[in-house]
């Protein structure tokens, strides 16, 4: 599941949607789950940007949006 939300996230901060920045929300309909899902493994986009960051690995998968 994380692998999903990391590469999702990545994608869709390549690849931004018209206004603003990306939220929590749209990461969870992207990754195809709930935002209350989502938050029991980030709790901000920030922690996700840190998790991708903080890895060096390439995406595994395509994101989801």
């Amino acid at each position: 599941m994380r692998t999903w939300i990391t590469d999702t996230t990545r994608d869709l901060l390549d690849n931004p949607p018209p206004g603003g920045p990306v939220t929590l929300d749209e990461i969870a309909a992207c990754t195809g789950i709930t935002t209350h899902h989502l938050r029991a493994y980030y709790g901000s986009v920030d922690a996700i940007v840190t998790d991708i960051t903080s890895s060096s690995a390439e995406p595994t998968r395509d994101g989801r949006c």
